[in-house]
């Protein structure tokens, strides 16, 4: 099996506004209607399930794909606070499905046409997204990688050129296996993880089984911006006439997270 490297949106979360100045307990906002109608929700998927639950503020949730390989996309919103607008949550799997059903029924999926409409045509944002680089038959290695970070043989330079600290830097796994590198904190607006996607997927028998099998080492560097971080990431993809936003996508992750040698 060739070396691969593959840049792409690992998951994603859109948040778009409601036009209606305040709704019923039983209404949902009308732009829930267009969603659907531009994803082609109802064409993919079988009926949704609703719930009277939601996510971060939100209390209803219209649920597409949740009976199908796990997959799951959710439209979540609070009839109550208009002003919160329409959450659309894309998880990995469930933006997975999504594209491998859209590809089954001859639909193109083009994430930077989607993310253009999401920010001109219904004038939301980007309010999470995360940008995975797979490092696929490259001969890198988790526990390499720590170990070098750890000996001070690498470091990590974060946006304004400073060093960012090992004690910024956790790991999973044992002394002589790592699995995981987390550098940041999970609940800031970026953070940084380096996995060992194959064992992740062997292990869990993951939807790139196959794929984990048949290669013989896979890392996957996976950044999550959200809030402003992600804003910036969606208004810069909005704007661009081409479509191969892979490039751009990868320059983010390594302004935040540039692993470079440690010359001193």
């Amino acid at each position: 099996m060739k070396a691969i490297k593959n840049i792409k949106i690992d998951q994603i979360r859109f948040t778009v506004p409601i036009n209606e100045s305040s709704l019923k307990d039983t209404d949902e906002p009308n732009v829930i209607k267009a969603i659907d109608r531009y994803f082609k929700f109802k064409l993919l998927f079988d009926k949704p399930l609703k719930k009277p639950t939601g996510k971060n503020g939100y209390t209803n949730s219209i649920l597409w794909g949740a009976s199908e390989q796990g997959g799951l996309i959710s439209v979540m919103y609070n009839p109550t606070r208009a002003d919160m607008g329409v959450l659309i949550d894309f998880t990995a799997t469930g933006k997975y499905l999504y594209e491998s059903l859209c590809q089954l029924n001859g639909i193109d999926v083009n994430w930077r046409k989607i993310i253009t409409v999401i920010y001109q045509r219904f004038k939301g944002h980007a309010t999470r997204i995360d940008i995975a680089i797979d490092l696929i038959n490259k001969g890198y290695s988790v526990t390499s990688i720590y170990e070098k970070l750890k000996s001070g043989e690498y470091v990590f330079i974060n946006p304004i050129k400073q060093r960012i600290n090992f004690n910024r830097i956790q790991y999973i796994g044992r002394s002589d296996e790592i699995n995981t590198i987390y550098v940041g904190s999970r609940y800031s607006d970026v953070y940084l993880r380096i996995y060992n996607k194959k064992i992740e997927q062997m292990d869990n028998k993951g939807i790139y089984h196959t794929l984990a099998i048949n290669c013989h080492d896979w890392v996957r560097i996976e950044g999550e911006f959200k809030n402003k971080e992600c804003h910036k990431i969606g208004a810069m993809v909005s704007t661009l006439a081409e479509d191969n936003i892979e490039p751009y996508l990868a320059s983010y992750v390594n302004k935040h997270w540039k692993l470079v040698f440690n010359n001193d």
